[in-house]
């Protein structure tokens, strides 16, 4: 009997101890007063005038859902396609700086996100490029592809889906000049999905981790930084690849050129952290 005993002990250890890391993480939601955005935008001066919707749909929008009373948010978000300089000009972000929370003990950022086609403006072939910037198709930029024609050379840039980027940070995210621990989670969402909400669910295991300075990154890893800490995310529009035009020309940027826009109109619920002590 003793020995039975002791060998039932022996199975249920493992169990009891997984049992007991699992009531230990702890879920945190994210309140409304945590979450705000930036807007380069304005009143759709410049390169932005441009843009197809009217300037309060590039501001965030916090709700109350009717059914459930619970926070939803409305952004547009914009991606710039063909020059660099505020290509993200606007985005959506959360502070975390009161959870504490060590990039070791994320466990997991959870969030439903819904994009409305309607709304949404995905340019997805070079046409849409070169309609307005015909230095594209007829010039003889030094553009850093060699071996095809214009057209082929965006196609990684241009997507028929809606891409974003969604980027973690660390200390001294405001000043390009220190050096920041980013990590980024790029994802994209069917235009023409039939799903209403998607979730989206992100670990430690699906981020790419690097060092920004003076906007030179470096390569780290989740174990390398485990004990730097997260004070927020932001949550931008991209292209299909996360570049613009300007990334493909190495020298002699035209001085005058009409912008293109990626517009993605979404709503976001449900904000939640998963952690561990």
């Amino acid at each position: 009997m003793k020995l039975s005993s002791l060998f039932f002990l022996t199975l249920c250890l493992p169990f009891f101890s997984s049992a007991e890391r699992v009531t230990k993480t702890k879920l945190t939601f994210i309140e409304s007063s945590k979450i705000s955005s930036w807007n380069h935008i304005g009143e759709k001066h410049g390169d932005y005038a441009a843009l197809s919707h009217p300037s309060h749909k590039y501001q965030l929008s916090k709700k109350l859902a009717s059914s459930s009373s619970k926070p939803f948010y409305e952004i547009t978000l914009v991606k710039k396609l063909v020059n660099w300089d505020q290509q993200h000009s606007n985005g959506f972000e959360v502070s975390l700086a009161h959870l504490n929370l060590q990039i070791q003990q994320l466990s997991q950022l959870h969030f439903k996100l819904k994009l409305s086609p309607e709304q949404s403006i995905i340019n997805a072939d070079f046409e849409a490029l070169s309609e307005n910037n015909k230095w594209l198709s007829n010039s003889q930029q030094n553009i850093n592809i060699p071996n095809e024609t214009n057209a082929n050379k965006f196609t990684n840039l241009l997507s028929e889906q809606a891409h974003f980027t969604l980027i973690l940070y660390g200390e001294n995210h405001q000043n390009s000049k220190q050096k920041t621990l980013y990590a980024a989670y790029p994802f994209k969402v069917n235009i023409n999905s039939k799903e209403s909400w998607h979730a989206i669910n992100i670990t430690n295991n699906d981020l790419n981790y690097y060092w920004q300075q003076n906007y030179q990154e470096q390569q780290t890893s989740a174990i390398a930084v485990a004990k730097q800490k997260w004070l927020g995310f932001i949550l931008v529009a991209e292209s299909g690849n996360g570049k613009v035009v300007r990334n493909y020309i190495r020298d002699d940027f035209p001085k005058e050129y009409t912008e293109v826009f990626n517009e993605l109109d979404i709503s976001l619920i449900e904000l939640q952290i998963s952690s561990s002590p």
